[in-house]
């Protein structure tokens, strides 16, 4: 019988950039390079409304499976999908009802909670704020710059002002989460409820850290949605796992995410694919 594991969660899940470098893309290449498991690997995303009136369909992914197959191989599937939250998980549930997972591991809330003007939820934008800078997530810090001198500079000089307005505007009006604490845990509690019914395992991971320069008040929230994501998942029986707690304290923990200090970087993907194997492999 086939051994799935299912994770959930959104770009620090699905990964960034084109080669979308995360967790379960690393955790599939440990656990092949260490012989531990044969492992096959699924990455499905659903597509944009935009270019659903190019395409006729509405799903699209990579596919990285071994050629040599048996009943004890482990079939990841990374369902995560960047800028989507919690709620669009249920849209997976079918798929997975069908997988009859051993394993699912969701790890959302971090887009949910980060700390945002409070224009993005009342609209009442400063007249000189460009339009095109008033989405959500279209000021966030850029994870990277490109390697071309003056890509990175142009690049550079609109994230410089990009977060000097952002961080103004933080300081002008208290900032509010994308999304409620209260709605957060809603929907987490019927999402485990419904994975509860396949009786697989379900674990939850706890929001990794952030940096309180570049995301002003997050972190003390997040330690607050951490606690609800514990408390959650004890209520609902699954397995709250804290895997920030595992990685390094000290000055290289720098070394692992990207600049916006909210993205592993593939140093940290590969350290937090590391825990996840310890974690899922005896």
């Amino acid at each position: 019988m086939a051994r799935n594991w299912i994770f959930l969660g959104d770009s620090l899940t699905e990964g960034v950039g084109s080669k979308r470098v995360s967790h379960v893309a690393e955790l599939a290449t440990q656990l092949r390079a260490a012989g531990d498991l044969n492992v096959h690997e699924f990455r499905l995303r659903h597509i944009d409304d935009g270019l659903q009136r190019q395409i006729n369909f509405n799903v699209a992914g990579f596919m990285n499976v071994d050629a040599q197959q048996n009943s004890s191989d482990v079939w990841l599937w990374n369902l995560a999908c960047e800028g989507r939250t919690i709620e669009t998980d249920f849209e997976w549930l079918p798929l997975i009802a069908a997988l009859r997972p051993e394993l699912v591991v969701i790890f959302r809330g971090s887009l949910e909670s980060i700390i945002r003007p409070a224009m993005v939820h009342d609209g009442d934008w400063p007249a000189w704020v460009p339009r095109s800078w008033r989405g959500y997530a279209a000021m966030d810090p850029r994870c990277y710059f490109s390697s071309s001198w003056w890509r990175k500079a142009k690049q550079g000089s609109l994230d410089a002002l990009k977060q000097s307005v952002r961080l103004k505007l933080l300081k002008v009006r208290p900032g509010k989460p994308l999304m409620e604490l209260e709605t957060l845990v809603s929907h987490q509690t019927e999402l485990l409820k419904r994975l509860g019914e396949l009786n697989g395992r379900v674990v939850v991971l706890g929001l990794l850290p952030l940096d309180q320069a570049r995301f002003p008040g997050s972190p003390a929230y997040f330690k607050t949605v951490n606690a609800r994501l514990r408390e959650i998942a004890q209520t609902e029986g699954a397995e709250f796992f804290d895997w920030a707690t595992q990685l390094p304290t000290n000055g290289s923990r720098g070394g692992l995410f990207y600049r916006d200090s909210f993205h592993p970087n593939a140093a940290g993907a590969a350290a937090l694919a590391q825990i996840l194997r310890e974690r899922f492999v005896t």
